[in-house]
């Protein structure tokens, strides 16, 4: 199958989640409300986290209509993690347009992200399954919300600190980026009728992609271009964000050049020529070929694991989502 009939199969599928959403997140009273609750939807975005979940469930044979109330579930969870997300980071724009609390305020931000939450919650409501199935999938999707906010609060706490371990990363990452994806696989294999133990492989599949996913956007966040990307060159650094690239460059700098790492991260403004002498640095450490090697290889273990599933063009999709992951430039 080539790369551009796998690309039609992608639009078709974006095009199906993004009219359902419009469907989904009509504006009714109270008007400025509502606007705010579609705003960041209906900005655009990957779907990512609804299409693999559909691609998942049509490798295994499952009508699109079977698994559809999930994906929206999954895209509009993910949504409602961005606008507080957005909220917590002091974030202007997000997806070339300003974010909800920027184009509304924090109040209506906050309930506009909690309605999304709700929202998506109602969709996995309408799941045409048996009771076992939809128990255990609303008890791993809780779980994995619950996760998220967990990687949400230790990425922030991360800031905080200078002593961050590669290890505590991953498992940072694995709960704020990777779950989801996890989850996606996981519960479409499950409303397809796969049993949990080969749901479970689809769902390391997910988690695999969502690790090599993240990984990728710390080094676009890095040395991405800003035209493509729609962020400023070392985005991360000016945060102080404590990402795959920052963490290995402090463990192998000889020392003078990691303090003079360690004393760029601790200013509370950071000029230009901060941000390029600090991307400097880490690129000295051989930082952004370590972390291209660890997205590779996560990238590597998820198409491994589909191996034992049927051979068929979403499959193929699959396939190329574990490739594009990490060779993406946005």
């Amino acid at each position: 199958m080539d790369e551009e009939s796998v690309k039609r199969i992608i639009k078709d599928l974006t095009e199906v989640v993004n009219k359902s959403l419009d469907d989904i997140l009509q504006i009714k009273d109270p008007k400025r409300f509502y606007e705010a609750v579609r705003w960041l939807p209906m900005a655009g975005g990957k779907r990512l986290r609804p299409i693999i979940a559909i691609v998942v469930a049509r490798m295994l044979g499952a009508e699109l209509e079977k698994v559809l109330p999930f994906a929206l579930a999954l895209e509009l969870t993910h949504n409602f993690t961005l606008v507080h997300d957005d909220i917590i980071d002091e974030d202007e724009f997000r997806r070339g347009v300003p974010t909800v609390h920027m184009a509304f305020d924090v109040p209506t931000a906050i309930i506009a992200g909690d309605t999304l939450f709700a929202i998506a919650y109602r969709e996995l409501s309408k799941l045409k399954i048996d009771g076992e199935t939809l128990r255990e999938i609303l008890r791993d999707f809780s779980q994995m919300v619950i996760e998220l906010a967990e990687g949400e609060y230790e990425d922030v706490e991360f800031e905080k600190r200078e002593d961050v371990s590669l290890e505590e990363y991953v498992e940072m990452i694995r709960k704020k980026t990777a779950r989801i994806i996890q989850t996606a696989c996981y519960g479409a294999a499950l409303i397809s009728g796969l049993p949990k133990s080969k749901a479970e492989i689809l769902g390391k599949y997910g988690l695999n992609i969502g690790l090599a996913f993240q990984i990728q956007d710390d080094i676009l966040g890095l040395i991405g271009d800003p035209k493509v990307t729609g962020k400023p060159v070392g985005s991360d650094i000016r945060k102080g964000k404590k990402t795959i690239l920052i963490i290995h460059a402090m463990n192998n700098l000889k020392d003078d050049k990691k303090k003079e790492l360690m004393e760029i991260l601790r200013k509370e403004k950071k000029t230009d020529e901060d941000v390029n002498r600090a991307v400097e640095l880490i690129r000295s450490a051989g930082s952004i070929e370590y972390a291209k090697e660890k997205a590779r290889e996560y990238s590597k273990k998820a198409m491994e694991l589909l191996k034992e599933f049927p051979n068929n063009e979403y499959k193929e999709v699959l396939k190329y989502l574990a490739n594009y992951v990490v060779e993406r430039v946005k």
